[in-house]
């Protein structure tokens, strides 16, 4: 029964406990950093806007090269290395004064957390058969999603006391996941470097364009649906329909439900980039799908709307699922084994750009343009889905100069 609910007893299953511990800090807090640093530090909307801009823009720069640092030094010792960095930036929060202290610590937080996702995906790759890869990828990511959810709840209470106290204990407490993260990483088995090949180039991620040009894409999309509910749902709630925007708490629901129970499920049978293919294409058209539905809602009778939201949120969900099976299984597979590391932090690297893309293309389509805004939308996942199939075949037919050659292989 235990082999279904959770991964493999050693590292996989240590690594879905500590993120577990770390996600549940993390969803409180950002439940309440917005106000905390409005109302408490006395930064300006704009200032934080600012200070987050910074942070993104050090973390495209920093995460690949410390994902180097992660194959070359062992991903267990630089996640437990990147966990104690950021556990002291959330107590330094505590005494920021300004914008130029939250944008230092913000930077340093976002190269660190970023960090401990690409050690967390090389330990899998050193502890994991390849075949059971994606499977225990996919339990941490339902782990991290019921973790940020939990957390997020736990963040209502000090938003209901809005008061310093509260805002200050969520910081301490986030602090104190990350340590406690910290202390169960360390039970799991020594990953040993890797060492490079001598005909290996040190950012070897950075010089494979297919790979580069799949995570674009792929960060693009993840950064997209991510904010389909979240951000684009509400603002065009308030500006198309009379519904109520209770309906947002109800798609998210479905979905933080979807994601915790069904992510395991998603990912059987993909467990290599040729298996991610139609996993990858299918997952897009889907999310598309859900962007129609939700183009359908404008001016309609609020039963109408709430029905359509609903459908909508189960259709993005599925899609959901599958683009996040497919990715794992493409990072896993295309990257050598001296620089997994480097191929997971080049894929955040990805994210972090979709994450600044992706709130003003939507803002802009969904709310300036209305229903085209949704089409336009659409169009662009379902050209991702589309262009994935040429993206990942034009990885797994790129000589492997920096690897065994084991996936290219595959591909006839």
């Amino acid at each position: 029964m235990l082999t279904r609910l959770l991964p493999a007893p050693g590292t996989p299953r240590i690594l879905m406990l500590a993120t577990g511990v770390n996600t549940l800090g993390n969803g409180a807090y950002l439940t309440t950093s917005a106000l905390f640093l409005t109302r408490v530090v006395g930064l300006s909307p704009a200032e934080v806007a600012l200070g987050l801009s910074a942070a993104a823009l050090a973390g495209v720069a920093l995460t690949t090269p410390m994902g180097y640092l992660v194959d070359r030094l062992g991903p267990k010792r630089m996640q437990l290395g990147s966990l104690l960095v950021v556990a002291a930036c959330f107590l330094g929060l505590t005494r920021i004064a300004g914008l130029w202290s939250f944008a230092v610590l913000a930077s340093v937080i976002a190269v660190g957390d970023a960090t401990v996702k690409a050690s967390n995906g090389a330990m899998i790759a050193s502890a994991v058969p390849p075949a059971d890869r994606v499977r225990t990828r996919a339990f941490i990511r339902s782990t991290n999603n019921a973790g940020v959810a939990l957390g997020t709840l736990a963040g209502g209470l000090p938003l209901l006391l809005d008061s310093r106290a509260g805002y200050l204990a969520v910081l301490l407490g986030n602090a104190a996941t990350y340590l406690l993260a910290a202390g169960v990483v360390s039970r799991a088995r020594a990953t040993e470097p890797v060492a490079r090949p001598p005909a290996g180039s040190r950012l070897a991620a950075l010089a494979d364009r297919p790979f580069l040009a799949f995570v674009l894409v792929d960060g693009t999309v993840a950064a997209l649906f991510n904010e389909l509910l979240s951000l684009a749902l509400p603002l065009w709630l308030i500006r198309y329909t009379h519904a109520p925007v209770t309906l947002v708490t109800a798609a998210l629901l479905i979905n933080t439900i979807g994601c915790v129970t069904l992510q395991v499920r998603a990912a059987r049978g993909t467990d290599t980039a040729v298996d991610a293919i139609p996993v990858a294409r299918r997952g897009a058209f889907l999310v598309a799908a859900s962007c129609l539905l939700l183009a359908l809602t404008a001016h309609r009778p609020s039963w109408l709307v709430g029905t359509l939201v609903l459908a909508a949120a189960t259709v993005h969900v599925l899609g959901e699922l599958w683009l996040s099976s497919s990715t794992f299984a493409v990072i896993f597979d295309v990257a050598p084994d001296w620089a997994q590391g480097q191929y997971q932090a080049a894929y955040q690297t990805g994210r972090q750009v979709g994450n600044m893309i992706a709130p003003p293309v939507l803002t802009a389509l969904v709310i300036g343009y209305g229903v085209p805004g949704w089409l336009g939308v659409a169009g662009l996942l379902a050209a991702a889905g589309l262009a994935y199939p040429y993206l990942i075949r034009a990885g797994l037919r790129r000589p492997r100069l920096v690897g065994t050659g084991a996936a290219a292989a595959r591909v006839g």
